[in-house]
């Protein structure tokens, strides 16, 4: 299995405000777009399209696009909010096409949270046509100027601090997701990087940005006093945060494009 109950609950809970929780998803959906250059009619297939980041970009340059997701409700909202778009609900491992029925395969920041990626990335070169083209993108995991909070985390909640060392992370880093496309048979391969920065404007929409991804369930949790500790100082890390270059989340990404021969 490449798409586990538990991750398709969460992605179903998740549908109507991923992209208000992950501002930058649509800004990579683009970019990767662009960096895999079909022609307008091209046959392209999203896999883990999610709110549809990367196929209505493509839609919007007139390519055909088909859509698929493990998440039923991404795919409900998918299909209600681009009716033009063929959205069905299926396993990145198990696509239910014939071979060869596509230009273009992409799929944004999907190929590191499957349990069998290189499963997966035999199913996108099987349904690629000869000469096609494969477009992943990749989140990079990074600390950055977060390292307070990610300390304070560590100190209240006794939550692991990341590493800066993308080697030390523990995800799927962008030379072992290349070894992977090779691995698969794919060729040509190019990569590129880009940064998405999302300003903050002060401590309070850094902590109603935090609040969606568990931060304000996690304080409740503390004992009163402790609790209070906790959000005293978070307020003073971001306000130091914002005196000294501003609060921004500082998001990074690989691009990957490959041709099947």
């Amino acid at each position: 299995m490449t798409s586990t109950e538990h991750g398709r609950r969460k992605y179903d809970e998740l549908a109507d405000k991923y992209e208000e929780i992950f501002p930058y998803v649509a800004d990579v959906g683009q970019l990767l777009v662009d960096y895999a250059r079909p022609a307008a009619g091209a046959r392209v297939l999203d896999v883990g399209a999610g709110r549809g980041a990367v196929a209505r970009a493509a839609l919007a340059i007139g390519c055909r696009v088909t859509a698929v997701d493990a998440s039923a409700g991404m795919v409900e909202r998918l299909a209600r909010d681009y009716p033009a778009i063929d959205a069905r609900q299926m396993d990145a491992g198990r696509l239910d096409f014939p071979d060869g029925s596509f230009d273009l395969v992409t799929a944004g920041f999907v190929v590191q949270v499957l349990p069998d990626p290189d499963v997966a990335l035999a199913e996108f070169r099987r349904v690629l046509a000869p000469g096609g083209t494969l477009a992943l993108s990749l989140e990079k995991q990074t600390v950055g100027r977060l390292r307070w909070l990610f300390e304070l985390a560590a100190e209240f909640f006794g939550a692991p601090v990341p590493s800066d060392d993308e080697e030390e992370s523990g995800a799927m880093t962008g030379k072992q997701l290349n070894a992977l496309v090779k691995a698969a048979g794919f060729t040509d391969l190019v990569t590129d990087s880009v940064e998405m920065p999302v300003p903050m404007a002060d401590a309070a929409a850094l902590w109603d940005w935090l609040t969606p991804r568990g931060l304000t369930d996690a304080v409740h949790r503390l004992p009163a006093d402790r609790a209070e500790q906790f959000h005293a100082r978070f307020l003073a890390g971001a306000e130091h945060m914002r005196a000294n270059g501003g609060i921004s989340l500082d998001f990074r990404a690989t691009l990957h494009a490959a041709r099947t021969p």
